[in-house]
């Protein structure tokens, strides 16, 4: 039976006040494994669930009849990867992103860690939909690998792809979990209930979305690693999605609705929480909440991602309008297939979107900043240059406006705090 379980917190000589170096009584949480659990669902729930999972479907055989079909992939992969950044306060917005990518293609760094730590959570998303491609199951080397991606750029490299062997926590004070929103499990109980949770993934008990749902929900109880949970969970998401068939084409943007639905999404994962026997009609009950949330949310994400997509073929056919005669598997056709969810290029990188020698790839460009489709700037001394697409900015801007109100409020959620292993520098 999943329960809270009391520890004691000992005094320590780590904090900067009095109650940062007391002891405490403090609650961890202990969920009950996956395994077998036969998760009952009522007549409504279950067609909404039937309703969300029809509308992916929708999203993705529609989208083959779209103009750009690599460029809408890649649009709603980056537009999920930054919602998702900035339900954990990441927030940088289309032009920092850009300025980011431009130091790190000329220097290989920049000053601008928000930034950077964004971009390594759309790497990571894209590892996590490389690896569910390629492999038959998803094995605890895939969990770490994407884990390891996401934080390859973050201040703290040295967690990626780590299972944590301290006790961490959400909300409260960086010193101990006295005044904790949550505590996760202590250590010794991580693996076996990563094991459980891997297990899962790979089954098929459940429907597609509910299989999403609920080991999004396992993953972020867990919380595995010291940092990066909330980032890795929702791209678990995505993971059982593509797995499952369910979205082979398209990521559907549902961190960007969960951004938006912040308080509605914490409250899910809370209520998700049960203390009641395993097998108990109460453990069910608790999981309706998070089940009616996500469904809800993924029939609006699905929405959200159609009117882009609609944006994204009007665009497309502006730029073919511009540009007139296009030869069908040319550099410059397949370039302007991925265009739309990238918004800097360079020869080298465009040249390997499209799998084209650089000589070709260059050739396209051209073409492209001819027709006023690409702007070039020369970066640094050595004049790199760099190719942007303003109307795929003016994409992503709309994106992040729709997204600025409720960002502030999700902003504030609190961040897990790993046991510090020393007092901090000032």
């Amino acid at each position: 039976m999943a329960e809270y379980v009391r520890r004691r917190w000992e005094p320590r000589f780590e904090g900067m006040t009095r109650r940062d170096r007391q002891g405490c009584s403090y609650d961890v949480y202990l969920p009950d494994p996956l395994a077998g659990w036969n998760l009952t669902l009522p007549g409504d729930l279950a067609a909404d669930i039937a309703d969300a999972e029809t509308a992916i479907r929708d999203l993705n055989d529609a989208g083959t009849s779209h103009v750009s079909l690599g460029g809408l992939a890649r649009f709603l992969l980056r537009a999920e990867s930054v919602a998702s950044s900035k339900i954990e306060g990441l927030d940088a917005g289309p032009r920092r992103l850009v300025e980011a990518e431009a130091a790190l293609a000329q220097s290989g760094e920049t000053a601008d860690r928000v930034a950077v730590e964004v971009l390594g959570n759309i790497a990571a998303m894209e590892s996590a939909i490389e690896l569910t491609v390629q492999q038959e199951r998803f094995s605890l080397a895939d969990l770490l690998e994407i884990h390891r991606v996401l934080m390859d750029r973050s201040p703290r490299p040295e967690l990626g792809g780590v299972i944590r062997e301290r006790q961490n926590w959400i909300g409260g004070s960086s010193y101990d979990p006295c005044s904790a929103v949550f505590v996760p499990p202590p250590p010794e109980h991580v693996d076996g209930l990563v094991q459980d949770l891997l297990e899962y993934v790979n089954g098929d008990e459940h429907s597609p979305l509910v299989q999403a749902a609920i080991a999004h929900a396992q993953f972020e109880t867990i919380h595995p690693f010291a940092d990066g949970n909330g980032r890795t969970g929702r791209a678990l998401i995505h993971v059982i999605l593509r797995r499952r068939g369910l979205s082979p084409g398209f990521v559907t943007p549902i961190s960007l609705v969960l951004a938006t639905w912040f308080d509605d999404y914490i409250s899910g994962l809370t209520t998700f929480r049960h203390t009641h026997p395993a097998d108990s009609p109460e453990r069910s009950l608790a999981a309706h909440t998070w089940l009616r949330i996500f469904a809800g949310t993924t029939l609006q994400a699905c929405s959200d991602a159609q009117i882009y997509a609609t944006r994204i073929d009007e665009l497309v056919r502006r730029w073919q309008s511009n540009l007139g005669s296009v030869r069908k598997g040319s550099a410059l056709d397949l370039l302007l297939d991925v265009l739309p969810g990238i918004p800097l290029l360079t020869v080298e990188s465009a040249a390997r979107l499209i799998d084209r020698s650089d000589v070709a790839a260059g050739a396209a460009i051209n073409r492209l900043v001819d027709a006023e489709i690409l702007t070039q700037r020369n970066v640094g001394r050595q004049r790199y240059r760099i190719f942007e697409a303003p109307a795929v900015l003016d994409l992503f801007t709309s994106l992040e406006r729709s997204l600025a109100s409720p960002t502030d409020a999700a902003a504030t959620e609190p961040p897990v705090r790993p046991v510090p292993q020393s007092p901090p520098t000032q």
